[in-house]
């Protein structure tokens, strides 16, 4: 499948770009594995939990159609996220067992519908909005279906860019091939602009969880088995700060100065404020009976504030955990502050916990240590169960700019492309290449079983009403309070005229 870098017709249209997204860099997983030839071919092999192949798809000859796809390059001018090769589209020259399965699926579905599918990354080392803006304004058709990170298609969605998925009759969203979470999470009044599903990949890897080094835990002494503590519903917030607090940080380079070389508890970012804060089962937006998005601190302040004060109570002792874009690191002038401080850490054996997104864990297959992966930990013992989100600028989401004709049509060729993904990418990617590929052990397949199960999406994380996110960002853990009292009206009408414009309601 080709993936060229020209733009075709569009590329001398591309004026201008909107709405970018706060995207900390990340890294991601590098190439083959040998064992990918019979990883494919095993992932192709039907059983009785494979009812949903007996749901039936209307097949049709589409007359030699092209679908041109376009994916954002999540790999582009960075040094750590590796062997990306974009949704539906696939290496040939040095295939994964993710490539082999993708080529599988495209090649059957090209043959059922005679179509020929096209695949294309973003050029220019952005998201796409500016290329499907350029595309839509111009009345043109070129891309028939976009993946880009949430928070771009979210920006598109905004600017009326993007077909309403539900519209179209072909395309049934209640199919197990979709992410019901996401389908149910990221709809406005029942329409649904971007979605995910098995045809994405990139998806799964923006979820965010938790790392450890197995390794230093031994060197270090910590004789808590995390796995357990997990089955045994203690791994909370209290537990996870109380193993951080132990001891485990220290000046090992032993020049007197505690910096991003030595050895810490926890290796952390901004983003994962949000991210604690969805573990301890809250949102920043809810949605009403209508499917109307509220935000959840004017409905619920003391509990959105008791837990982001926890929270940033932690992340301010900075004796104990190291926090990658604050001003301590960021004025070093590192290219990228999280390869730099906590990714390097990790990867080198200093850091024993590390909060990142599962795009990392292919990265440190180049570690001597051993690590594991946990879930985020709850808030309390009494919560119901585990939460656990994506990262809004690393994750893929499936739109349809408007201007695509022929959209039943279409319609049909993306549900058996998403359908046969379930058959054989999905098992390719999840059970082969995360779970014993990436991961080194069983417990980690069980805790990312655990970790898909309980994804959900935060519809305020994807159009971030007035800067209302950005909030909940701040390290600053004084006067929390206050730090809403003057961003929420705002924060409100820009949401309430959001409602306003998404459902041609007043």
């Amino acid at each position: 499948m080709k993936k060229t870098i020209a733009i075709l017709l569009l590329a001398a249209m591309l004026a201008f770009c909107f709405a970018s997204c706060e995207a900390p860099e990340a890294t991601d997983e590098s190439s083959a594995s040998s064992q990918s030839s019979s990883a494919v071919s095993n992932a192709g092999n039907s059983d009785a939990s494979d009812d949903y192949m007996n749901i039936p798809i209307e097949v049709k000859d589409l007359g030699g159609r092209e679908i041109n796809v376009l994916c954002y390059n999540f790999g582009e001018g960075s040094a750590s996220i590796l062997g990306y090769t974009g949704e539906i589209m696939y290496d040939e020259e040095n295939p994964s067992a993710v490539d082999e399965a993708k080529k599988i699926v495209v090649d059957k579905i090209e043959s059922l519908y005679n179509v020929k599918i096209n695949g294309e990354y973003n050029p220019i080392g952005q998201y796409n909005s500016s290329i499907i803006k350029n595309q839509v304004t111009s009345g043109l058709h070129y891309y028939d279906i976009v993946f880009d990170a949430l928070c771009s298609a979210a920006a598109m969605a905004t600017e009326g860019l993007q077909v309403d998925l539900t519209t179209i009759s072909t395309l049934d969203l209640s199919q197990p091939w979709w992410d019901q979470n996401a389908v149910k999470d990221l709809s406005i009044g029942n329409k649904l602009f971007f979605v995910c599903g098995d045809i994405n990949t990139f998806d799964d890897q923006g979820t965010f969880c938790v790392l450890f080094n197995k390794t230093l835990k031994s060197k270090l002494g910590v004789e808590e088995d995390f796995y357990q503590l997990v089955r045994d519903n203690k791994w909370t917030m209290d537990k996870f700060e109380e193993i951080c607090k132990d001891n485990i940080t220290y000046d090992s380079t032993g020049d007197g100065i505690l910096d991003e070389h030595d050895t810490w508890a926890l290796g952390t970012e901004r983003y994962n404020i949000f991210i604690q804060l969805v573990g301890a089962g809250q949102h920043i937006a809810g949605k009403d009976a209508n499917d109307l998005p509220y935000l959840v601190v004017d409905r619920e302040p003391e509990a959105t504030y008791t837990i982001l004060g926890d929270i940033l109570e932690f992340y301010n002792q900075d004796n104990v955990v190291m926090v990658a874009n604050t001003p301590k690191y960021e004025n070093k002038g590192y290219s990228n502050v999280w390869e730099a401080t906590v990714h390097k850490a990790f990867v080198e054996g200093r850091e024993l916990f590390y909060m990142c997104g599962l795009f990392n864990a292919a990265s440190f297959r180049v570690m001597e240590d051993e690590f594991g992966i946990l879930p985020i930990p709850k808030y309390s013992e009494i919560q119901d169960r585990y939460y656990h989100t994506v990262q809004s600028g690393h994750n893929t989401m499936m739109h349809i700019p408007t201007t695509t004709p022929d959209l039943e049509d279409l319609g049909l060729v993306i549900s058996a492309l998403a359908k046969e993904s379930k058959k054989y990418v999905t098992p390719a990617y999840y059970d082969v290449q995360l779970k014993y590929r990436d991961s080194r052990d069983d417990e980690s397949g069980e805790m990312l079983d655990l970790i898909f199960a309980t994804r959900s999406f935060d519809i305020a994380d994807a159009y971030n009403w007035g800067g209302i996110r950005d909030q909940y960002l701040k390290i600053d853990q004084s006067n929390i309070a206050s730090r809403f009292d003057s961003t929420l009206s705002a924060s409100k009408m820009v949401l309430e005229k959001f409602i306003e414009d998404m459902t041609g309601s007043k």
